[in-house]
């Protein structure tokens, strides 16, 4: 696996930032244990300063990754299967599916039915907590989200989504029909202030006027969002179904830029929608519908820095809940 430096860094810090599921003390134990290169040679130390252009080589095989602090459970749980081959598949996650175990909630995650269902899955990935996960999808957001069932594909399936060359689009059922009826949000987004699990935008004179005052929070807080919006249909003025494409990949991207532009999803209170949805649905009206990627290469070899294998487009229609929804507002 190997990443382009694109601006100056320390390498154990370039590599935290890159790789999830390693702390930085164990990067650090990794470069000393010779599973990272820089530009064909061993990293000498790691504290290197790299520089853009550099060339960072991660030797996977030598890499060892943190254990859980409990066991997964596998259970027996329903999952619709969109895609399956010998790399991946591709699953439609229901509405309140959480993806994956967390240190309050053991059971009754994607996880736990994926280890059932495919017990060589475990060890796969960068966290023993997310075998197999190469991205993820909140709890109340259902459709489309790949699976790797094993290591060298879900090396290939990471970086295609590091490289951002997967196309991802959502479905929105959002309050208020947007004036634009296709735009680009492209606001930065940080962590809230006032509420961790929450995020918000930061709009370009904003981050200009505040950069480098110490009152804010780091820069290195502050992400760089995209996203691309198009209103598929009206329920008046009051409702609007959108395709939203994200063009990177925040967590809570979609649903913080959507808010930010004045319509929030339907029944995500977090971001300002009306209660009385979230009370009735139980969810925010988000569902990822449609993925297009590279299959992970056939051959036994895998090409290390590239995707070799067939294109591949899916596409699902929408859960009854959401269908439901939309009937009820088109009266």
């Amino acid at each position: 696996m190997e990443f382009i430096v694109e601006q100056s860094n320390r390498l154990d810090k370039f590599l935290t930032e890159k790789i999830l599921g390693l702390s930085r003390s164990n990067w650090q134990k990794a470069i000393q244990g010779g599973a990272v290169k820089i530009n064909g040679h061993f990293a000498p130390k790691q504290g290197f300063k790299l520089k853009k252009g550099d060339i960072v080589e991660v030797i996977e095989k030598k890499l060892i990754f943190p254990k859980s602090k409990f066991e997964i459970e596998p259970q027996n749980i329903p999952l619709k299967i969109i895609y399956e081959d010998k790399d991946i598949l591709v699953i439609d996650k229901p509405v309140g599916l959480i993806v994956h175990p967390t240190q309050k909630e053991h059971l009754n995650t994607l996880v736990n039915a994926l280890l059932y269902k495919y017990p060589n899955i475990k060890g796969v990935g960068e966290d023993a907590l997310r075998p197999g996960i190469v991205h993820r999808l909140d709890r109340e957001t259902s459709g489309l989200l790949i699976v790797a069932k094993n290591q060298k594909a879900f090396l290939q399936m990471k970086e295609q989504f590091l490289n951002r060359t997967i196309i991802k689009k959502y479905l929105a059922l959002v309050e208020g029909v947007p004036k634009e009826k296709k735009g680009i949000i492209d606001y930065a987004i940080k962590p809230s202030k006032y509420y961790r699990l929450k995020k918000v935008v930061v709009k370009p004179s904003f981050a200009k006027a505040t950069a480098g005052k110490k009152e804010e929070l780091p820069s290195k807080s502050i992400r760089a969002a995209k996203t691309h919006y198009k209103v598929i249909k009206n329920f008046g003025d009051r409702f609007a179904l959108v395709e939203a494409e994200p063009k990177t990949g925040r967590t809570h991207q979609i649903r913080v830029h959507l808010a930010s532009i004045g319509h929030p999803i339907v029944g995500d209170v977090l971001y300002g929608a009306k209660e009385k949805f979230k009370a009735t649905a139980g969810r925010h009206f988000l569902h990822a519908y449609y993925l297009k990627f590279i299959l992970p290469p056939k051959e036994n070899k895998f090409p290390t820095g590239q995707a070799s294998g067939a294109p591949i487009a899916l596409e699902i229609g929408l859960p009854e809940d959401f269908e439901e929804m939309i009937s009820r507002l088109s009266k």
